[in-house]
Formats: C-alpha cells, structure tokens, sequence
C-alpha cells in the first residue's frame, strides 16, 4: 500500500508530535515558565508589594496570596506529569500532558502579585506552552470514540509545522501489521486505514488499554464536496475558496444546522464552518505506517 502525499506528511506531524524530542520542547518551556515564575515572586518579596496592594485605597482587589502558593503547585503537578509520561513512554504507554487541568487551576487563582507587565508577559509564556502542548493532547486524546484528528486540524497543523520538515522521513506501510478499529495495535506507532483513503491517521500504542485504535475520521458529504470543489491545495486554507464554497451551497441541510452558521459566512471563519459539519467517523482495518529511520525523500506539491 502507497501513501499519498497528504498522507505522508500527516504521519510526519503524528510521529513529530508523539516524539520524545516534542516532549521534551515542552518541558523546556515549562522549565523557563517556572524561573519567571519563581522571579516574579521574589522581587514581590523584595518590593512588599502584598503590603502595598493591601495599603492602596483604589485597589479594588482581593487580598492576594503568594504568587509561589498560587502558580508553584499547578506548574509543579504539570511538571511531574510531564516527567511521568518521558518515563512512561520507555513501556510505550502515552497520554495527554495535563497542561488544561494546569491552566483550570491556575484561572481559579489568584495571581494579583504580578504588576500587569508580569502577567501580560506570565500569559504570553503559559498560552506558548499551552498551544504547543496542544498538539501532543490532540494525538494521545481517548476521550472521543473516533480520533481527535481531522483532516482540518492536521491542515493547519501542518501549516504551523511544515518548517520542521524541510524534507519529509520515508514510510513503509506493514501490511501484515493490521488492527481493527476498538483493538489494541500490535505495533505503537500510526496507523493508516485500509478501508477508507480520506480517514486521518491516527497514533496508536500498546502499552495500555487506553492505546487503542479508534474509530477514523473521515469526510461526510460536505466534506467531500468541499475537497472536490478546490482540492487538496486550497481546502481549509483558502479562505476566499472556502467562502465560495459555502455561498454557493447555502441550502445544505448540514451548513444550515450549525448554530453559527450566518456569522460564519466571511473567508476567516467559513473554514471553521465547514470543518465542524464535513467529518464522521467510521470503525475500520488499520495497517502499521513503519517510519523508516534516517531515510528521507522531499516534500512534493499537493496534486
């Protein structure tokens, strides 16, 4: 079995970003999140700023605690999960990076310490860490029935990405390495569907129940539609295409139901309009995508 171009450069982002070394980028972004942290709170300690915002007659805030009590125990859980998943990836057992739980108990704290060029500057570092831990939590999510992955994400994916791959690794799809769809794979690694050309890839493992294969997801009707009205080098990041596309199939009946279907018709958000009504999901075979190592070969045009 050949891979497609597209399908190529989907298997690329899923082993880039179920990599050691993308793990270890975001723990390197944590590490410098924390030394700003820790920082910020000593020259609070230096300035007494605490006393200064209790003495201030315009402040309307809250009595803040400690910026080390409130950030430190949210970034030091997030660091142990992320040093348990390095850990556990050796017994090929992956998970997400619990960065959103991180970021839920921070929004629920205090932080008030920081003067508002420390905080501009604490979000600015925790939305950086946050977005790239996005990509390892799209990968290793079993919270769905079918992959997280879509054709839309792994697009854009791809257009933030693409620098990283200035040529594409070489594959070999395994055909006697198959699993179904609710199956642990018998290899950890991506998985490409036998059954159906258009289904995303997926990452799979087979370290723990969770690794499992999910059901693929694929285009419906409007997603097919919209790749065979501007093919693979304009859909999702053509705007003006996407746009045309939806003005010219307003009476769909999937388009219309969408809540936001009239503030959608502009070329920013029609690729997000037709992205959350083109996709299902369906059960299938999949066969092993083997990344051969130290093996290379250029990155073609889309057809």
């Amino acid at each position: 079995m050949l891979l497609s171009q597209w399908q190529k450069k989907q298997a690329a982002l899923l082993y880039y970003f179920s990599s050691a070394a993308y793990l270890e980028g975001l723990s390197e972004r944590l590490h410098l999140l924390r030394i700003f942290s820790e920082g910020s709170s000593y020259v609070c300690e230096v300035k007494d700023r605490d006393n200064t915002f209790r003495k201030s007659k315009s402040q309307k805030r809250k009595k803040a605690k400690s910026l080390k009590i409130n950030t430190w125990p949210f970034l030091g859980d997030l660091q142990r999960s992320i040093s348990q998943s390095s850990i556990e990836r050796k017994r090929n057992i992956y998970r997400t990076t619990g960065v959103y739980q991180c970021a839920r108990g921070m929004s629920e704290c205090s932080i008030q310490r920081m003067t508002h060029d420390e905080q501009d500057q604490f979000d600015r570092m925790f939305e950086n860490l946050y977005n790239y831990a996005q990509y390892i939590d799209d990968t290793m999510d079993r919270t769905m029935h079918s992959s997280h992955w879509t054709d839309f994400g792994l697009t854009l994916a791809w257009e933030r990405h693409q620098a990283a791959f200035s040529v594409l690794p070489k594959f070999r799809t395994i055909t006697d390495v198959v699993c179904e769809s609710g199956q642990m794979p018998p290899r950890t690694g991506v998985y490409v569907s036998l059954d159906d050309s258009d289904a995303t890839l997926q990452f799979a493992w087979n370290g723990n129940a969770t690794g499992k294969l999910l059901a693929g997801t694929t285009f419906n009707e409007v997603g097919r539609a919209a790749l065979a009205s501007m093919g693979r080098t304009k859909l999702w990041t053509n705007g003006d295409a996407m746009l045309r596309f939806v003005l010219d199939n307003l009476s769909s009946s999937n388009l219309r139901q969408d809540s936001f279907f009239e503030e959608s018709q502009t070329a920013e958000l029609a690729p997000s309009l037709v992205a959350r009504n083109g996709f299902k999901s369906n059960p299938s075979l999949w066969c092993f995508v083997e990344l051969i190592k130290d093996e290379f070969e250029e990155v073609a045009v889309e057809p």
